[in-house]
């Protein structure tokens, strides 16, 4: 059975080094425009010298804290229908392709 046809948009970004910028979220549409879908990239930890650090403050206060914890190996992307993970990739196509098998499976 086909499923919606869903349209993929690039979702947060946070800078990386030099000029370049780095996809955290990809997140799809169907054909209403209402998010269906996204496939966002696990953060891992932060190293400063020999130091890990697991947790960011996100405001000068810390009182938003942002949990960073290390991706399995080779699967730092995860795609999510809903508020549900369903696959985890080492690449953000494949989490993409894994977001849409599932939403064939339920449709």
């Amino acid at each position: 059975m086909q499923g919606p046809r869903l349209h993929w948009t690039r979702g947060r970004i946070e800078a990386g080094e030099g000029d370049t910028t780095l996809t955290r979220e990809w997140v799809a549409y169907d054909d209403a425009g209402e998010p269906i879908a996204r496939v966002v990239r696990i953060l891992g930890p932060i190293h400063a010298g020999w130091r890990s650090y697991r947790a960011v403050a996100l405001d000068d206060d810390a009182r938003l804290i942002e949990l960073r914890p290390s991706p399995p190996d080779g699967a730092g992307w995860l795609a999510c229908v809903g508020g549900q993970v369903v696959g985890r990739a080492a690449l953000p196509l494949q989490a993409v392709r894994r977001a849409e098998a599932a939403l064939k499976e339920t449709a």
